[in-house]
């Protein structure tokens, strides 16, 4: 075993990062190691240790030097995932910044010296498009290409986007700077919203829409379009990337941009007749206006209304990847979130497989179908009106849909119990949260 390859994977007890892992692991090629902030911290530790027993883990954390050089020792690959990812924007936005960027260097410095071969580095399309708020001066109908570049000075780049680009340029500038005898080879991977199942109990934030679905923290849906992928299709790139694909390529991982509302049916069609309730009606215009005059995040969806982001993926044809489809990504997603007390299980819920007996017959299935397409007629109900949740109470507090969707605390995507710490010294998978979280 000790002769076999050594590949790293940096913040390895995030969500992609425990796929990447897994599939690394599978192949029986590789030594595999993977970097967490604290190898005692048991939270963070005992799942990995459990699911991956040849894992070789190694403390490493982005805000500190101390570490890196000890975990790259030896390495051939580095997968490098982690980064700050936060529900919320900080108030000063060198918070998030400054630890993605900082972090993307000390993790490459330790690669120059331990003569790493190539590094393939987990970005976003947040480092593309500005996310899905789309670039300045760009129409609405553009179809964004690698060629494309978030303009992290513009005023309509959050400030998640603003950090996973300049991370992306600090970590392209780093190399090209290199003397050509310390040269590494450099690729980046570029997701859209991440949805698949857990591997061990840490969600990402894009998980957090599914939460909040099936727990009908919201009752409507905004009119919001999402470039969505499958985390085993993210995992499946990095690790052909490592060794195939084009050096310096950027490519783009998004299965395809589909309509959340288009979510909720799935998730509704699947579930409403297991005991859940999942919205499908259209969320009024003013809803967000409302929350937005008290809510970042709600702020932030109002910008998103009516967009529909475009992508042109064919580089990923270099990496064999075949993207796991739409409806099969959804619901496998609720189901281990469920399995994984992230939601509640409702009386009548059914493991895939298995397990208790829900109430599914056809009369069931048919009634569900009804009551769907009954909401869906019927739409939300204007605020005037005064009856049901108030339009603004929907995206405050105990309804945000994105941070609810972690339960009471948002999850650390790296460690899954000191967000804030990445943020010393990565945050929305480019990840806001603002705790912070890796991707």
């Amino acid at each position: 075993m000790s002769e076999l390859p050594i590949v790293l994977v940096t913040g390895a007890s995030g969500f992609v990062a425990t796929h990447v892992v897994a599939g690394l692991l599978a192949e029986k090629k590789y030594r595999v190691r993977g970097t967490v902030r604290d190898v005692n911290n048991e939270s963070s530790t005992k799942p990995l240790r459990e699911a991956f027993p040849d894992l070789e883990l190694f403390p490493a954390d982005l805000s500190k030097d101390d570490g890196w050089k000890e975990a790259v020792a030896g390495c051939k690959y580095v997968h490098h995932i982690a980064s700050p990812f936060p529900f919320d924007s900080p108030r000063d936005p060198q918070e998030l910044i400054r630890p993605a960027v900082d972090g993307t260097r000390r993790v490459l410095g330790a690669c120059v010296e331990a003569g790493v071969k190539r590094v393939v580095m987990t970005s976003s399309i947040a480092a593309i498009s500005s996310g899905i708020a789309g670039n300045v001066g760009k129409p609405r109908d553009h179809v964004y290409t690698p060629e494309d570049w978030t303009d992290p000075e513009s005023p309509r780049c959050p400030t998640y986007e603003a950090s996973k680009t300049l991370a992306e340029k600090e970590a392209r500038k780093f190399v090209a700077e290199l003397e050509d005898d310390k040269k590494f080879q450099l690729i980046t991977i570029h997701p859209g919203a991440i949805y698949g199942p857990l591997i061990t109990p840490k969600v990402s934030t894009s998980h957090g829409l599914v939460v909040t679905f099936l727990k009908r923290q919201v009752t409507s849906v905004p009119d919001i379009n999402m470039p969505y992928v499958d985390v085993r299709d993210v995992a499946k790139a990095h690790i052909a990337a490592m060794t195939g694909g084009t050096p310096g390529q950027r490519y783009i991982l998004v299965s395809d941009t589909i309509p959340l509302r288009d979510l909720a049916r799935v998730l509704a069609d699947e579930f409403n007749h297991q005991g859940y309730r999942v919205p499908v009606s259209k969320m009024w215009k003013i809803t967000l206006w409302i929350g937005k005059l008290f809510d970042e995040k709600a702020k932030l969806f109002y910008s998103y209304l009516g967009s529909c982001m475009k992508y042109d993926n064919s580089q990923v044809k270099e990496l064999g990847v075949e993207f796991v489809g739409f409806k099969e990504s959804v619901i496998e997603t609720a189901y281990s979130l469920i399995i994984n007390q992230f939601v509640p299980r409702m009386v009548g819920f059914k493991e895939p497989g298995g397990g208790k007996e829900p109430n599914n017959t056809a009369e069931a299935k048919k009634d569900n179908e009804g009551e769907i397409a009954a909401e869906e007629g019927q739409g939300e109900k204007p605020a005037e009106e005064g009856k049901g949740e108030k339009p603004a109470e929907e995206m405050q507090g105990d309804d945000k849909p994105v941070d609810e969707g972690q339960g009471d605390k948002p999850v650390d995507e790296e460690e899954g119990d000191k967000p804030a710490d990445e943020g010393q010294g990565e945050t929305p998978e480019g990840g806001g949260e603002e705790e912070k979280k890796e991707e």
